[in-house]
């Protein structure tokens, strides 16, 4: 079984991953993947065309440099939490929309689960942001195991 596993490194999708570990098939991959999406800075003035200047390249480079450098840390905690698995771990940082991404990676890696958590962010929130769990509820090409905090 191959397992892909959405984290942004947060104690509640680290809980998240553990539980479904738990619940499913031994695996014989699990793929780690936290989606960074492009940072503020690298957007900033493109939405209109009328909000003035873009950021200089060299903030375009420092930000996507931490956003990365963030994502490592969030995988690095996370696959440091699943040691018990057997399964062979692989993590993964990419970028890009979460929902639709890790979509796509399940495609790419014929995945035969996808693993999210949810926050429970209410209706009225989910409908303003959107939902990641909802978006790969939808959209993905095989099953999908939302796992929900006990608190929610």
């Amino acid at each position: 079984m191959r397992i892909l596993l959405g984290t942004d490194g947060s104690d509640d999708a680290i809980a998240a991953a553990s539980t479904a570990l738990g619940l499913l098939a031994a695996a014989d991959e699990v793929v780690v993947v936290c989606i960074v999406e492009p940072p503020s800075v690298a957007t900033a003035g493109l939405e209109s065309g009328f909000a003035g200047g873009v950021a200089a390249p060299e903030l375009v480079d420092e930000a996507w440099a931490a956003a990365k450098s963030d994502a490592a840390a969030m995988l690095e905690r996370t696959v440091a939490a699943l040691e018990s698995t057997s399964a062979a771990v692989v993590s993964l940082a990419e970028a890009g929309s979460p929902g639709p991404t890790l979509c796509r990676l399940a495609t790419e890696r014929h995945a035969d689960v996808v693993v999210v958590g949810s926050r429970g962010r209410g209706a009225l929130k989910r409908a303003l942001l959107g939902s990641v769990s909802s978006h790969v509820v939808h959209n993905a090409p095989c099953a999908v195991l939302v796992v929900r905090d006990e608190q929610d």
